[in-house]
């Protein structure tokens, strides 16, 4: 189920991609939102979709690093896969900043996946709470 939804996921992604502006409704939807909001989305659009792969193949008993390196690059190409195909739509291009962000995006993710694995391993004890003695 879970490489499904990561599928799934990289379909909205790749379609968002295509969309080109002023053409359609996603198209003059897309001219209304600011620059700085299309490009920034890419963060966490990016992160998303190397979460969803990292944790899958974590949750199919790979090794957290290996499940790291393997879902952030396949996010990764991923997206300059997609930059590269957005040159092919009528008013889009490929940008290497994107590809910074997409970037981005995903070490967010693997420093998130990190830290839970990190967690896993050594709970926080529970707090000694003192009773008052009557």
């Amino acid at each position: 189920m879970g490489l499904i939804s990561a599928g799934a996921y990289m379909c909205l992604l790749y379609l968002g991609a295509m969309i080109a502006p002023g053409v359609g409704f996603s198209g003059h939807l897309m001219v209304q939102v600011p620059w700085f909001v299309l490009n920034g989305a890419h963060v966490p659009a990016y992160g998303v979709l190397a979460y969803l792969l990292m944790r899958q193949l974590e949750q199919r008993s790979w090794p957290l690093s290996y499940a790291l390196l393997t879902g952030s690059s396949a996010a990764l190409v991923f997206g300059l896969w997609t930059e590269i195909r957005q040159g092919t739509v009528d008013g889009r291009f490929p940008s290497s900043d994107d590809l910074l962000l997409d970037a981005t995006g995903v070490v967010i993710a693997a420093v998130i996946l990190k830290i839970r694995a990190g967690r896993k391993q050594h709970p926080c004890p529970d707090p000694v709470v003192s009773r008052p003695s009557s």
